[in-house]
């Protein structure tokens, strides 16, 4: 019988659930700190020590960071406004325009990063006295090299776009105001000597095709009046079409003095049919008729006529013609060309200059706490409710 009793004492004991028995009630009188951390040891392990942590780095270790800001704008005076961003209104829309999106590319780019090195020392106002480890250049977190220090330099910088105005606006950080304010001129000025070379590559690649065209086109027309020079050396003849004009002139003349000349004929024949002058008539007529038939054969009677070498002049006068008229069409080009080169010219117009802080803007200590707490917190409900439903599953 007690050996029952004992039984069920102890199936009883193994029932009662830790911390409502007796010891836990002696443990929460004596300490009731161990009992509070014995009760929340999982909530203070995955809650409570990181955002100790955090407290104490953002509020003991951090460095304070100085941001600068520029505004600035690219914009085309050919359009009035910011390159494309007129034509995208036209349609109803807005958005980045090109070369805006080429100044923020640069900035961001490996050939902006040498510009900050070799003109800004980046290098060391990365590496100030008051940086603290993880936002220092180079750190122990990764190694000294030019890969590096690009990632590392796009988190002290910032570029934003308004789709409406067009406006960009660039913000660097530094541990010192003044760092960030130089770093911050030397990029615009970097970003603003690209969009002048592009200015004038554009400008100059235009205007060099044109001339080009020009050049061509002259020598065409040069070769052109070469052809009919050479032309009129070899045939000894200036002009063939004036000459076939004068033969048939010739021509006209001749068949006016044989119509007058027959009439002659007829009047004299029906007056006086045996008159010694109707022969002298009928000579002067076949004398007329041959002169006419000469000319002819000059105009168009064989391989030495006129007709292929009208023909050969007139093609090259129009060769001429057509030579001229697209060397005059390539200059006009050329005009046009450097007036739309002019219209073309990209610029960077700075609507705030950079200035040196007067306190600084980074860390936010309190909302980054306050979002490390947050998202440990989170963590810590979504894994204590997977535990208990494993837990339940197990049970049941």
């Amino acid at each position: 019988m007690q050996l029952k009793r004992s039984a069920l004492e102890l199936e009883t004991v193994e029932l009662v659930p830790v911390g409502a028995g007796p010891r836990a009630s002696v443990i929460e009188r004596k300490n009731p700190f161990l009992y509070f951390v014995a009760a929340w040891r999982w909530f203070l392990i995955f809650v409570g020590a990181p955002t100790a942590l955090a407290a104490v780095y953002l509020f003991a270790i951090a460095a304070d960071r100085y941001e600068s800001e520029s505004k600035f704008i690219v914009r085309n005076p050919s359009l009035g406004t910011s390159s494309l961003s007129g034509l995208m209104q036209e349609v109803g829309g807005a958005g980045m325009t090109n070369d805006a999106y080429i100044v923020h590319a640069y900035m961001r780019s490996r050939d902006a990063l040498q510009a900050l090195v070799s003109q800004a020392d980046l290098l060391e106002r990365l590496n100030r006295p008051e940086a603290d480890f993880l936002w220092r250049y180079p750190s122990f977190l990764f190694k000294q090299s030019q890969e590096h220090l690009w990632k590392h330099f796009n988190q002290f910088l910032t570029i934003d776009y308004d789709q409406t105005t067009g406006i960009s606006t660039l913000r660097v950080q530094a541990f010192r105001p003044d760092d960030a304010k130089i770093i911050a001129e030397v990029l615009l000025r970097s970003a603003e000597t690209l969009v002048n070379h592009i200015s004038a590559r554009a400008q100059g690649d235009a205007v060099a095709t044109a001339q080009r065209t020009v050049e061509d086109s002259r020598l065409n027309a040069q070769d052109a009046v070469n052809k009919i020079t050479e032309f009129r050396k070899k045939n000894r003849l200036i002009d063939p079409g004036k000459i076939s004009a004068s033969a048939l002139d010739t021509i006209t003349q001749l068949s006016l003095g044989i119509a007058k000349t027959k009439a002659e004929l007829a009047e004299l024949t029906s007056s006086s049919p045996d008159s010694p002058q109707a022969t002298s008539l009928q000579r002067r007529i076949a004398a007329i008729n041959d002169q006419i038939a000469q000319e002819r054969r000059l105009l168009a009677g064989s391989d030495q006529s006129l007709a292929p070498l009208l023909a050969e002049y007139e093609m090259l006068t129009l060769n001429r013609e057509f030579s001229e008229r697209t060397f005059a069409s390539a200059q006009s080009a050329l005009e046009m060309a450097r007036i739309e080169a002019s219209r073309q010219q990209i610029f960077l117009e700075n609507i705030s200059a950079p200035t040196a802080p007067d306190y600084p803007f980074y860390p936010r200590r309190f909302l980054q706490l306050i979002g490390v707490f947050a998202l440990c917190s989170l963590f810590y409900a979504i894994g204590r409710r997977l535990v208990l439903e494993v837990l339940a599953h197990a049970e049941r």
